[in-house]
């Protein structure tokens, strides 16, 4: 998994592959954030996503490791209620939309670059 690219996994995918996805995403020290797009699926539903997302996240934390997660969830209704789980535990998850989750992550890279915390190249 290379630094900038994406990584597509099937809907048809157990958790496990989510979770496992995740973590080679966190461990990687070429990757510095990690946008999540989620659809929904029968093998792995809203919750369940946003309950592994949110587990995994807590665990890269308390070892130090924190690289900035956002998501953008489709589906059904479900989708809403996945996503205040994950945005009460510090991942930011938009439902319905793509733009809102990675805006949010191009703010905090200009903040982190305006207060000296992030270099100034691309």
């Amino acid at each position: 998994m290379a630094a900038g690219n994406p990584v597509d996994i099937t809907g048809g995918e157990p958790p496990s592959t989510y979770e496992a996805t995740i973590r080679l995403g966190l461990e990687d020290p070429r990757i510095h954030s990690l946008v999540l797009g989620y659809w929904h699926t029968i093998v792995t539903p809203p919750m369940v996503f946003a309950e592994l997302t949110a587990r995994v996240v807590a665990e890269f934390r308390e070892r130090g490791i924190e690289k900035p997660v956002v998501a953008s969830l489709a589906g059904d209704v479900e989708v809403e209620e996945a996503c205040q789980y994950l945005f009460e535990r510090g991942v930011v998850a938009y439902p319905y939309t793509t733009e809102k989750p990675v805006a949010v992550l191009g703010a905090k890279y200009r903040w982190a670059r305006e207060a000296g915390v992030l270099g100034g190249g691309t």
